[in-house]
């Protein structure tokens, strides 16, 4: 033993303990179901306000916000924005737990798909909602993968 070596020791970071399964799964159905409505909410304000400046009166933007077609514009863009809040609720959800990501990210697909199966049953057609209820829950489980790959370590 050399007494004019420096010292060795392991150095390393301290793997991230696990978090709680209650709470990851609370998260992220707040952020998915919560940015959800919030971000349609400014959606909506945003459309009023733009459709108000082009000259529609406010009884026909009324009555295209609260009954939208399936086939137009403004649909996909509010589908596209939920899908996009399901991606990051299924990724904090992985993110919180830290262990049984796919298991818990089930568990908040479900539960987001009851709770937008209740919101949208008087909106849209079973077709629809069951379309957009199965789409839901695969972009929550791609959120809770994306959050799975990055507590692993993968690039």
């Amino acid at each position: 033993m050399n007494p004019y070596a420096p010292p060795e020791a392991p150095v390393g970071d301290a793997s991230a303990k696990a978090g709680s399964a209650l709470k990851a799964v609370t998260l992220g159905l707040v952020v998915d179901i919560g940015g959800t409505v919030v971000g349609g909410l400014i959606f909506g304000v945003v459309y009023a306000m733009v459709a108000g400046a082009s000259g529609s009166g406010s009884e026909e933007i009324a009555a295209s916000v609260s009954h939208i077609d399936t086939d137009s514009w403004l649909f996909y863009a509010g589908t596209a924005l939920g899908l996009a809040f399901s991606v990051l609720g299924g990724y904090v959800c992985a993110r919180v737990a830290r262990r049984s990501e796919y298991k818990l990210g089930a568990i908040l697909a479900v539960l987001s798909a009851i709770a937008g199966g209740l919101i949208g049953a008087e909106q849209y057609q079973l077709g629809t909602l069951v379309s957009l209820t199965l789409t839901g829950i695969g972009a929550t489980l791609f959120g809770a993968r994306l959050g799975y790959l990055k507590n692993r370590g993968a690039k």
